[in-house]
């Protein structure tokens, strides 16, 4: 969550002391769209027509309806190509179906965890949008189980260590899941980094208060930090190579929830953070070569923003409180109001559903929901069935 350190730590401490996953991702086709509120799971079919694409896209915010007394119009002037010049064709043809949907249509999302299938049991969709963690692959990583280790606790042997866990699936189970599923679905990654150094095992390193690691020194040539902060990102970046070379896209929110102080990355300053940003931009992009990296930040303050030539979506995580359905307008605006209406909108993390035609008729058309981990701990089944069985939610079953 952008701006709630409490809330924060709260919901993560249910998650992330290893539980691998299973998967999800893809590759659509080029893309038109419709405006049309009736027969939508046509108009979702027909939004993959290839269509000309011009220097820019133009969407208003206001559905269909246009301006109202409720609603006032935020004017979207969109590339109409990734920020990667070297977008592989994959990249470049998600980005264009998001463009193309963005303002019409809300693509369902979930966490890759039980309720991915919880949610295909209650409600007869999957979600299309699956969302994965690389915490594992870091090389800090600080919940590998060693036999060996000594249990603080115990003092007998048994207990975590730092080290990455190669034996993760969530690498081969994205492949699979997208492959399986005629290449439909949507892939996203976050990084809960834990950190290159400092910390102790059996803790979630990627918290500030968990750590020692000092991000201010990994941005600085000739230190240790520095040097352990390469050392990660080449770890993170084969892992992402298996994806470039299986062709699969990726949704790629690194450095998540900026300026929220409670993870080592934004602890030092959004100064630090920005060049902490360009630092894995460039290892990623330029070093690496990978180009499969659709560029999502996280964040609603201006201070922290790496600036448009580095972001392909910006990103809000939405915790109004449990059962509490809006369309978190307010976000949305905030959002908005960084890149000047020149970027998609996503709801990154949620806990309650957003209230889908508030969103979409009332100026907050999020790109995409991801309900975070256990979609019942904010929401009741009712609003979960509404919400999969409105034609304007894309689901995995409605991508034809």
């Amino acid at each position: 969550m952008s701006n709630d350190t409490k809330i924060s730590l709260t919901r993560r401490s249910l998650l992330f002391k290893g539980a691998g996953a299973a998967a999800a991702t893809t590759l659509l086709g080029a893309c038109g769209g419709t405006t049309s509120r009736a027969g939508n799971e046509d108009a979702v079919a027909a939004s993959r027509q290839a269509a000309p694409k011009p220097a820019t896209v133009t969407i208003d915010s206001c559905g269909q309806a246009g301006a109202t007394s409720t609603c006032v119009v935020r004017r979207f002037t969109i590339n109409a190509a990734p920020v990667d010049p070297a977008a592989t064709p994959a990249a470049q043809a998600l980005y264009s179906w998001l463009l193309s949907t963005f303002g019409k249509f809300i693509i369902s999302g979930q966490t890759d965890q039980d309720h991915f299938d919880y949610v295909k049991t209650s409600t007869g969709h999957y979600p299309l949008l699956r969302g994965f963690d690389m915490q594992h692959y870091s090389p800090m990583y600080s919940w590998l189980w060693d036999a060996n280790a000594v249990n603080p606790g115990t003092g007998q042997p048994g207990y975590f260590t730092f080290g990455p866990d190669a034996a993760d699936p969530s690498i081969a189970n994205s492949i699979a899941w997208r492959r399986d599923h005629g290449d439909k679905p949507i892939i996203a990654y976050q990084w809960h980094w834990h950190s290159p150094s400092g910390g102790t095992a059996g803790t979630n390193t990627f918290y500030t208060e968990f750590t020692t690691f000092d991000a201010s020194r990994a941005v600085r040539k000739g230190t240790q930090e520095y040097a352990d902060t390469l050392r990660d990102i080449d770890a993170i970046a084969v892992q992402l190579a298996k994806l470039r070379d299986a062709g699969v896209p990726i949704i790629w929110r690194p450095l998540h929830e900026a300026g929220g102080t409670w993870f080592w990355w934004s602890a030092q300053g959004s100064t630090v953070y920005r060049q902490l940003w360009d630092m894995l931009y460039d290892r990623l992009v330029n070093y690496h070569g990978l180009h499969n990296l659709l560029w999502c930040w996280c964040g609603d303050d201006a201070a922290w923003y790496p600036g448009n030539d580095k972001v392909d979506l910006v990103g809000i995580d939405s915790y109004p409180g449990n059962f509490v359905y809006i369309n978190n307008k307010e976000e949305f605006d905030k959002a908005y109001a960084l890149s000047n209406g020149t970027k998609l909108i996503a709801m990154t993390e949620n806990g309650s559903l957003p209230d889908i035609d508030s969103s979409l008729e009332g100026g907050a058309p999020w790109s995409f929901f991801m309900s975070w981990v256990d979609i019942t701990a904010a929401n009741d089944a009712t609003r979960i069935k509404a919400v999969y069985a409105d034609p304007r939610v894309i689901t995995l079953e409605r991508y034809v």
